[in-house]
């Protein structure tokens, strides 16, 4: 969870880099409104949701992406707590956002590819940070032009981040079962040390 945290803050410096360069502060659209809030949380539930429902499709994309969440996502989460699972999806939210939003779809709109250029190749650089497999590529790929989309139609980082950060938690606690660390048996008191 350590190692989550660390990499989802590195983002923040390489997002106000990107912004140094093209010469604009990437959270410069970011803004508390009641509309984009509502955008945020009811977009993050609706997607999560769908998630949801086509993860219980038995299809054989639908089976080889939960055997790879299985096997590789879910036990590295496992143990983690819901005050960490929560603190993952909102540095996940702001962060991931500001980079590939607020800095690299706003770089990239200002050049003669326009917004929606910017758009897809910020969704495809978001699909590659979160290419465990083709279909996670491809998946990952699909929510960031439905972020990307968001933030252009509302041109506030707002409804991307929360909707990006409720999704991750809904997720998060729904599909990736929570198991203790348990204690080892050498670390367990000796039923005998206190006689």
């Amino acid at each position: 969870m350590q190692m989550a945290m660390v990499v989802e803050g590195l983002l923040i410096p390489g997002a106000i880099l990107i912004g140094w360069w093209g010469g604009f502060d990437p959270l410069d659209k970011l803004a508390l409104t009641r509309v984009d809030l509502i955008w945020g949380v009811a977009g993050g539930l609706g997607l999560a949701l769908l998630v949801v429902a086509v993860l219980a499709l038995p299809l054989q994309p639908v089976r080889a992406f939960r055997e790879l969440m299985d096997g590789q996502v879910n036990p590295m989460l496992a143990a983690s707590t819901y005050p960490d699972r929560l603190g993952i999806a909102l540095l996940a939210g702001f962060c991931e956002e500001m980079l590939f939003r607020g800095a690299i779809q706003t770089l990239l709109g200002q050049t003669s590819i326009g917004p929606w250029g910017g758009i897809v190749i910020a969704s495809v650089l978001f699909g590659a940070l979160h290419g465990l497999s083709l279909i996670y590529f491809v998946a990952a790929t699909l929510i960031g032009c439905l972020l990307g989309w968001l933030y252009e139609h509302t041109g506030n980082l707002l409804g991307p981040m929360v909707l990006h950060g409720l999704y991750d938690l809904v997720i998060l606690l729904l599909l990736v079962p929570y198991q203790p660390v348990e204690d080892s048996e050498e670390d367990a008191p000796d039923d005998d040390s206190w006689g």
